[in-house]
């Protein structure tokens, strides 16, 4: 069972750690602001609906860097600084603590495409007006929840080996090609796209791209469509990741190997 308290408690300290670490701004906010700013240098002169694509990529972009980057080095600091094993002790279940940390990772990420979309509008006057905006919020919500619950998948095996670094910097890229944030799906290799199909994250980009470009539903789903393919994967990953962590952590306890770095 998940608790909304220990969610909620997590999220603050979260909060809190990104305030006080300085550090946190560079891998959460600059870094994807960057690379999505040179997308927009390579795609500025296209117009059209091709450098609104773009933009949404770099909003897409910056959630989920934001959220395994953040999500992964959370955990390595608890074994680090010896609270992981005060956690896993606690009643409240390590998922929760996990969740809660991905939620706020991924709001952050909020606020990079938010700044992705100013300097659109303002340093490269590209028109970021959306199709239908009350359906843009919904699957950017939906899109934001996603990419925690795909966090948190990750989060699990971070409990149980110290190369989180090396992990994340491994799945980063992969899953947001695989994701069709930026890149169509229809120009990645026949084989990936089983791929991406599993992920959460690609039909939340679907959802986004029919909701903001006129006209644009390649795989013929439409909004509700790609919206429901959100919600029902993000559930199937929240029940993988469940089971991920109640079996980590039980070996993990088992082995003693918890606060081993």
């Amino acid at each position: 069972m998940m608790s909304v308290r220990a969610m909620k408690a997590a999220l603050k300290q979260q909060a809190i750690h990104f305030f006080v670490d300085p550090q946190w701004v560079i891998p959460s906010i600059i870094a994807p602001f960057i690379f999505t700013t040179v997308t927009l240098f390579l795609f500025r002169h296209t117009g059209g609906d091709l450098m609104l694509y773009a933009v949404l990529g770099g909003g897409v972009l910056g959630m989920w860097g934001n959220t395994i980057h953040s999500s992964s080095w959370s955990i390595g600091y608890d074994r680090m600084n010896g609270t992981l094993e005060a956690i896993m002790v606690t009643p409240a279940p390590l998922s929760s603590v996990v969740f809660g940390r991905c939620l706020w990772n991924a709001f952050l990420g909020l606020l990079n495409a938010l700044a992705v979309f100013l300097v659109a509008k303002f340093a490269f006057g590209i028109d970021v007006t959306v199709r239908d905006p009350l359906g843009f919020l919904v699957a950017l919500a939906a899109t934001l929840l996603s990419l925690a619950v795909l966090g948190m998948v990750f989060g699990a095996f971070y409990v149980v080996t110290r190369a989180s670094s090396a992990l994340f910097q491994m799945l980063e890229y992969p899953i947001y090609v695989l994701s069709g944030a930026m890149f169509p799906l229809v120009v990645l290799p026949e084989w990936s796209r089983p791929f991406s199909y599993a992920l959460p994250a690609t039909w939340g980009a679907e959802a986004l791209k029919i909701a903001s470009l006129p006209g644009y539903d390649p795989l013929g789903l439409g909004y509700m469509g790609a919206l429901g393919l959100t919600a029902l994967t993000t559930l199937v990953f929240l029940l993988v990741s469940l089971w991920l962590f109640s079996f980590l952590e039980g070996r993990a306890k088992v082995n003693g190997t918890l606060v081993r770095y």
